[in-house]
C-alpha cells in the first residue's frame, strides 16, 4: 500500500451499525468500504444504496488489486458480495465475459472476469457472485451462488468530484473525519468531496476546530476550507507543522514559508513548485518547467525567436487552395475566380457553377463553359445585344413566287392549282382527278388538302395530304406537249406524310412523255416506210419491141414461138 495512491485502510465501528466493523480505501475519485456483516445479496446491495453507492464492481485488474489489498487489510473474513449477478428471466451466456451477468451500479460489462469455475447454467433463479480473497493469480476470484444465501462480508463502492489530503496540524492535536457515506475515522489518506474534518488540540482540549472539503478551486483541486493552520504551535515544535520553513517574530503568530522557486499551498503549511504560468506570461499557452516556463502558440501562429511572441503562419505558401488563396490572422481563406464555387473539404477547391441553370441567363438558348457561359439564338433568329431578332429570309428571295414571313421562319405561297414542292422553293402541277399517288394502296383515298401554301421548318404545317398510288401514273393517253390539268378543289395534295410523292410524280410524267414520244417517232417512221415500198410498187417498167404484140389465146394443134410467156 502506497501513500501515492492515497489509500486509507481503517477499521472502526459505523454510528447505528452495531457490531459492524468497516474497512475503507480512498483512492483517486472513489472509496471502497468493507462491511462485515452476514446479509443476502439484495440486503447488502441496499445498504450500499442507502449511503449513496452500490455493491462494489470489478472491471479492470487494478481494481481487483484494490479490493483484494482491502480484504487483507481487514484479515481476510471470507467471501464478500460483489455487484455481479444474474437476475430471473435471463439466461446465462456461456460465450460472454461475464456469463450474461451485470453489475448493479450500471454501466458498461468490460471484459475482465475472473471466474472460478462456470457458473450454474439457468434462467429460471436469479444468481449472485461473491469474491474470494485468494485466487490462483494473487487477485481475488469470482464465485456464483444464490442470492438469498447470506456472506459475512459485502463491498461498497463510492464516487466522488475529487478529494482533499490529510488536514494538517502543526501543533499537536487529533483530527476525526466524518464521510459523506456514513464513515467515521480518526485519520484518512484521502478524505473524499464533502467530508467534516474536527480538529481537537492537545495543549488545550476546549479548542475544537472545523474545516469541509471544497472544491473545485480554480485550478481544479480540492482544499478545506477554512484552510487552517488549526492547533497553532511554535517553530520549536516540528518546524511549527511547515515543510519548509518556520517563521516567527515576538508577539506574532508563527507563519510557513517556502524555499525559492516554491509557493505556499492552500494548507498554508505545505509547498508547491512555483507555478511560473500564473498568471500567464505567454499570448498563447504556457507549460510549467522545473526551471522557469515555455510558451505556446495556438493554431495559425509560431512562436518568434524571443521565445514568448507569437507571429502569424502565411498558410498560402504551401499553396492549399487550387484557385486564390488570401492569409488572414491565424488563418487563411480560398477564393474561387468567377463562375466557379467553393466544393470539396474546407472549400479549398472550386468548382464551374452552371450558370445556365438560371432562368433568366439567355433570351433563347445558353451554353455552359468552365468558368461562364454563352448565349446562342434558335433557328431563324440572330443576336442583337442581349435579344434575338427575326431573321426576314423573304429578303433573300427564297421563293419563285410570294414568300410570307413569320418568327423564325418563312413560307413560300403557290397560286391555286399548284402545289409546294418538298423543299419549299418552289411550285408543281398537281396530279389528274384520275391518278392516284404512288405511296398509297389502290382504292384508298387521299385526304384533302387545306391550302396551296408551303410552311418552312420553324412552323406548323397547314396543307393536306395529296392522294397516292402503288403503281406508276398512266402517261401514255396524254397527247405530247399537253400539261395534266390541276386539280379541283376539292382534289387531294400532298401533305407531310407524303413529302416524297411531288419528285416521283414528276418523273413518271417525264417518263410517259418520252414514251409517248418514241412511239409517235416510231409510228412516223413506219409510216414513210410503208409510203416508200408502195411508190416503188407502182413504178412502171419501160417499154420494148414486145409491148406491140397482143397476146392471143393458146392453140392446142401448135403454139408459137413467142407464145410461152415468162
Amino acid at each position: 500500500m502506497s501513500i501515492a495512491r492515497l489509500l486509507l485502510l481503517l477499521l472502526l465501528p459505523a454510528p447505528g451499525s452495531g457490531e459492524e466493523d468497516v474497512e475503507v480505501m480512498c483512492a483517486g475519485t472513489a472509496c471502497y468500504t468493507l462491511h462485515r456483516a452476514e446479509l443476502g445479496w439484495n440486503a447488502a446491495q441496499e445498504r450500499c444504496r442507502i449511503n449513496g453507492g452500490s455493491l462494489a464492481p470489478v472491471r479492470s485488474p487494478a481494481e481487483a488489486r484494490r479490493l483484494q489489498e482491502l480484504m487483507a487489510a481487514a484479515g481476510r473474513p471470507g467471501p464478500a458480495w460483489i455487484g455481479l449477478w444474474l437476475s430471473r428471466g435471463r439466461c446465462v451466456q456461456p460465450q460472454e465475459p461475464l456469463r450474461g451477468f451485470s453489475w448493479a451500479g450500471g454501466g458498461e460489462a468490460g471484459n475482465y472476469t475472473a471466474w472460478l469455475s462456470e457458473p450454474a447454467v439457468t434462467c429460471l433463479s436469479s444468481r449472485c457472485v461473491g469474491l474470494q480473497p485468494d485466487g490462483p493469480s494473487g487477485l481475488g476470484v469470482w464465485a456464483d451462488r444464490p442470492c438469498r444465501g447470506p456472506l459475512p462480508a459485502f463491498l461498497c463502492k463510492f464516487i466522488f468530484r475529487g478529494m482533499c489530503g490529510p488536514l494538517p496540524l502543526p501543533g499537536p492535536g487529533r483530527v476525526s473525519y466524518t464521510t459523506p457515506f456514513g464513515v467515521r475515522s480518526p485519520r484518512l489518506a484521502a478524505a473524499p468531496f464533502g467530508t467534516l474534518a474536527e480538529a481537537d488540540c492537545q495543549e488545550n482540549s476546549a479548542s475544537s476546530f472545523f474545516a469541509v472539503c471544497k472544491g473545485p478551486l480554480e485550478d481544479g483541486s480540492f482544499a478545506w476550507d477554512p484552510p487552517g493552520p488549526f492547533c497553532p504551535a511554535t517553530c520549536s515544535h516540528r518546524n511549527g507543522g511547515c515543510q519548509h520553513r518556520c517563521l516567527q517574530e515576538p508577539g506574532e503568530p508563527r507563519r510557513c514559508d517556502c524555499h525559492p522557486g516554491y509557493t505556499l499551498a492552500a494548507d498554508m503549511a505545505s509547498c508547491l513548485p512555483r507555478d511560473a504560468c500564473h498568471p500567464n506570461p505567454c499570448p498563447g499557452t504556457c507549460r510549467t518547467l522545473p526551471d522557469g516556463f515555455q510558451c505556446g502558440c495556438p493554431d495559425g501562429y509560431t512562436l518568434a525567436g524571443d521565445g514568448r511572441t507569437c507571429v502569424d503562419v502565411d498558410e498560402c505558401l504551401s499553396g492549399p487552395c487550387q484557385h486564390e488563396c488570401q492569409n488572414t490572422p491565424g488563418s487563411f481563406v480560398c477564393l474561387c475566380r468567377p463562375g466557379y464555387r467553393p466544393a470539396g473539404p474546407g472549400s479549398h477547391q472550386c468548382r464551374d457553377e452552371d450558370e445556365c441553370a438560371r432562368p433568366d441567363a439567355c433570351p433563347q438558348l445558353c451554353l455552359n463553359v468552365p468558368g461562364s457561359f454563352r448565349c446562342a439564338c434558335r433557328h431563324g433568329y440572330h443576336r442583337s445585344g442581349d435579344s434575338c431578332l427575326d431573321v426576314d429570309e423573304c429578303l433573300r428571295d427564297p421563293c419563285p413566287g410570294p414568300c410570307r414571313n413569320f418568327p423564325g421562319g418563312f413560307e413560300c405561297l403557290c397560286p391555286a392549282g399548284l402545289l409546294p414542292e418538298e423543299d419549299g422553293r418552289g411550285c408543281r402541277a398537281a396530279p389528274t382527278a384520275g391518278e392516284e399517288p404512288a405511296g398509297h394502296p389502290s382504292g384508298t383515298p387521299g385526304v384533302p388538302r387545306a391550302t396551296g401554301i408551303l410552311q418552312t421548318a420553324g412552323a406548323p404545317r397547314t396543307t393536306g395530304v395529296l392522294p397516292r398510288t402503288t403503281g406508276i401514273p398512266q402517261t401514255l393517253g396524254i397527247p405530247f406537249g399537253v400539261t395534266p390539268p390541276a386539280p379541283t378543289a376539292g382534289g387531294s395534295a400532298s401533305g407531310p406524310e407524303h413529302s416524297a410523292d411531288g419528285p416521283r410524280l414528276l418523273l413518271y410524267y417525264i417518263l410517259g412523255s418520252l414514251v409517248a414520244i418514241l412511239l409517235l417517232l416510231a409510228f412516223a417512221l413506219a409510216l414513210l416506210a410503208c409510203k416508200r415500198r408502195a411508190a416503188k410498187r407502182e413504178k412502171r417498167p419501160a417499154k420494148n419491141a414486145a409491148d406491140s404484140y397482143c397476146w392471143v389465146p393458146e392453140q392446142p394443134e401448135s403454139r408459137g414461138v413467142g407464145g410461152e410467156r415468162r
